[in-house]
């Protein structure tokens, strides 16, 4: 199920944006009059030609490392020497000729070395800019949709506990009024207790697993905590893998209610010592003990993921709330603000990997096998939920990812042929064709082997669950 969920996201995710990428190399070209010989989907060698229009054939590779436009002059990912653009140039004739006879319009001819070299840096960087303009797009439309809250955790001996409220549920509605966000919530809440009809339990409509119910708020059994830790993530092959579970409520640690940033210097001050910790599983309490490791600042000890809890004084509900779908105009100010927020992570991304602030986990590389691994979980929740809101949002950071890497300054990426075109316009005169495509092809060498390791690796050590 897990390689059937993979597939499918590689199919309706990673293929669509690859092709946008392309298509917006396409655009240029048909913009700036360079003449395209190919579109392919995937890298050669070719699987097979699917059609041919206006010159361009639209072809299918065996490679799923992405795609590309040839224009002529162009070898794949090289620009070639003039003997070859002659080759092409004379296969490219026949197709005019044939036009000619047929007396139609008869497209001119245009390598990529007859385009000046803004023309070409604008070529080059329209397939980033497409997958910029994807992600708005998709973004704008993510901020329109709506996701009523979900319950993250029940404090125990709250009326919430006594109700049979799980981790998971989806509040739709509070005594039959529709509600979408936490404050409609508590407000329905808050307007119940103040009614006349007080003295009456308070109904909520949730969902649980796609199926709608009915619960009752139940009668306080005891104290309850107001705040609380949960766990968010377990770090393979550290201290807390096969102790701590994901949704694991962390009550107390040693004896004491801590917070979040607390936990965190407590256990780093207490490296190959026992800690016992307290936690909620579900209905169950049980009591933990971790021993962490002995490490420096910046370094995981325990290997969880924390998020900080707050329990709602009257109900014992701690809630999340997904998505309150906003109106068009204000969409596109908020799809525009977290297209701007995902770049910042990008590019800030190589800086905090120097710096050693990402864990292991963060900081692993993932090839498309990888990435169709995550989607697959996405695709899986996004079912769940009976929502595309996570959907939409992982192409939209995908599709940036994908834009954010392609240009790159590595040869073989098209951010390494934009820095070939700006020592170009320094220096006032290209590199010969051959010298700059034997750098483009070891570049691309490069990536090919580090794109099978990555494979390897996301097959041998598959992505672990991180889509809750």
């Amino acid at each position: 199920m897990d390689f059937l969920l993979a597939v499918l996201s590689f199919v309706i995710v990673l293929t669509p944006l690859i092709l946008i990428h392309e298509w917006g190399h396409f655009i240029a070209c048909r913009l700036t009059g360079v003449t395209v010989l190919e579109f392919g989907l995937g890298f050669p060698p070719r699987a097979a030609k699917l059609f041919e229009r206006n010159g361009t054939e639209f072809t299918l590779n065996w490679l799923p490392l992405g795609g590309f436009v040839r224009p002529l002059g162009e070898d794949f990912v090289r620009p070639v020497g003039e003997e070859a653009t002659e080759r092409e140039r004379e296969a490219y004739r026949k197709y005019q000729e044939e036009l000619a006879a047929l007396g139609k319009k008869v497209p001119k001819l245009k390598s990529v070395a007859e385009a000046t070299p803004l023309q070409r840096l604008f070529f080059l960087a329209a397939g980033s800019g497409m997958n910029v303009l994807a992600a708005v797009v998709l973004l704008i439309i993510a901020a329109t949709i709506s996701l009523p809250p979900v319950v993250l955790a029940v404090a125990p001996n709250s009326p919430a506990a006594a109700s049979g409220l799980q981790f998971g549920d989806v509040i739709t509605a509070v005594n039959g009024v529709p509600v979408s966000s936490t404050a409609q919530i508590e407000a329905q809440i808050e307007a119940h207790r103040n009614s006349e009809q007080r003295d009456q339990p308070i109904r909520l409509t949730v969902e649980r697993k796609g199926e709608a119910r009915e619960v009752v708020l139940g009668e306080q059994t005891g104290r309850f905590p107001n705040q609380a830790v949960l766990v968010t993530s377990v770090t393979r092959n550290m201290p807390a893998d096969g102790i701590f579970e994901p949704d694991d409520i962390i009550l107390s640690v040693d004896g004491r209610v801590r917070s979040a940033e607390s936990i965190v210097e407590y256990v780093r001050e207490r490296g190959g010592q026992e800690v016992t910790f307290v936690v909620l599983r579900g209905a169950e309490r049980l009591t933990l003990t971790v021993v962490p490791r002995r490490v420096t600042a910046n370094e995981p000890a325990v290997g969880i993921g924390l998020r900080p809890l707050e329990f709602d004084l009257f109900t014992g509900l701690a809630l999340e709330d997904r998505s309150e779908g906003k109106p068009l105009f204000e969409a596109i100010g908020v799809g525009i603000q977290n297209t701007g927020a995902i770049l910042g992570q990008l590019i800030r991304f190589p800086i905090d990997l120097i710096r050693g602030a990402l864990t292991v986990e963060e900081a692993r590389p993932v090839s498309v096998v990888g990435i169709s691994q995550l989607g697959g979980q996405v695709v899986s929740a996004a079912v769940e939920d009976r929502s595309p809101l996570r959907l939409i949002n992982f192409a939209a950071l995908i599709s940036l990812a994908l834009g954010f890497t392609n240009l790159l300054p590595i040869p073989g990426l098209d951010g390494g042929r934009i820095l070939f075109v700006l020592v170009e316009l320094v220096r006032g005169k290209p590199m010969a064709p051959e010298r700059e495509g034997f750098i483009h092809m070891v570049g691309l060498m490069f990536i090919l082997g580090l794109f099978m390791l990555l494979v390897i690796n996301d097959l041998v050590n598959p992505i672990g669950q991180v889509i809750r």
